[in-house]
């Protein structure tokens, strides 16, 4: 005998949406303008580093003013009445938009008249968040799982940072691809955050935070040249460069697959003559080279590979890999 599940939108008022998402959102407060306001406004910021009204937290008399008013109702009401509290209509509208879509290139003009870019004359510069840097460092390398759902998961990290000195409990890290999950499963524990999320402005949780506020430190240069994951997503790009013909293809190749477009020649030269310092390195080394790169293959191959691998490290820690613009 089989149970009849019952059909929950049928339950609903017609005006109810009709997508689970967007149901969950609208049954907060329907009705009150401000929870579409504040819906848009988080997305704006997702998208643009910085929202209509400034302080997500409070849209409020004690909050900053919109810096567009209308255009903050326009898509509230949208949202609400033509795409039925739907998240990825919204999305969808703001990022096909000419604004989204601007260069985000930096003229003395525009710098002179709106230095912080309230008015939007060119696209956003903003610095991904924790879990966006480690994200793409493992979508670049080919490393990430595409699995979903399930128990969070234990990332490699350095030992001796997390201690649960309470009941002795160790970090061990998880088997196979669970390791490369996205940042969304990374197990957390208040007392002991993932010290490379930390690092990137993500918050303890010990206390509520309603928006996350970027800094730019030297620490974070450190975690993305030394931490274990991004050690390990260096090591998968530079076995994918080495398949390349020559020198100048194997760099283009890594260069063009983090960053998303074609390398310079001025660049190009600069990590060519960084690949040739390494490669002489290693060979001096090759024991390093062996246990950098972690694979049984000859010794010259290690030696190119872990030069190659200094040469990824470099280019998953320039500004346009880890800056969204």
């Amino acid at each position: 005998m089989t149970t009849k599940v019952p059909n929950l939108f049928a339950q609903l008022p017609t005006d109810a949406p009709r997508n689970r998402l967007g149901l969950a959102i609208w049954m907060t407060n329907p009705e009150h303008p401000l929870t579409a306001r504040t819906w848009v406004n988080r997305v704006w910021e997702q998208l643009f580093g910085k929202g209509l009204v400034e302080t997500l937290e409070d849209l409020g008399t004690q909050g900053s003013e919109p810096t567009h008013q209308e255009l903050l109702d326009y898509l509230a009401w949208q949202f609400t009445h033509d795409q039925q509290w739907s998240l990825k209509q919204l999305l969808k509208n703001i990022v096909l938009s000419a604004t989204y879509q601007q260069d985000a290139k930096v003229t003395p003009v525009h710098l002179a008249k709106d230095p912080l870019n309230l008015w939007y004359a060119r696209a956003p510069r903003v610095r991904l968040s924790a879990e966006q840097v480690r994200d793409q460092a493992l979508v670049v390398s080919g490393l990430i799982s595409s699995k979903m759902y399930g128990p969070s998961v234990m990332p490699d990290q350095p030992e001796g940072i997390w201690s649960s000195p309470y009941n002795g409990a160790r970090w061990q890290a998880s088997e196979g691809d669970n390791r490369y999950r996205r940042g969304l499963y990374t197990f957390w524990k208040r007392s002991s955050p993932y010290p490379s999320f930390v690092t990137f402005d993500a918050t303890s949780r010990e206390v509520c935070a309603a928006r996350r506020l970027r800094t730019n430190t030297p620490l974070q240069a450190l975690v993305t040249l030394n931490d274990p994951v991004y050690i390990s997503a260096a090591r998968a790009l530079a076995q994918m460069m080495h398949r390349e013909k020559d020198l100048s293809a194997k760099i283009a190749f890594g260069y063009q697959s983090a960053v998303g477009q074609a390398i310079t020649q001025e660049k190009k030269a600069i990590l060519e003559a960084l690949y040739m310092d390494a490669l002489q390195d290693f060979q001096a080394a090759p024991d390093e080279a062996k246990a950098m790169v972690e694979t049984q293959k000859d010794s010259q191959t290690q030696v190119e590979v872990a030069a190659l691998m200094v040469v990824a490290n470099v280019i998953m820690n320039l500004d346009e890999f880890i800056t969204k613009s």
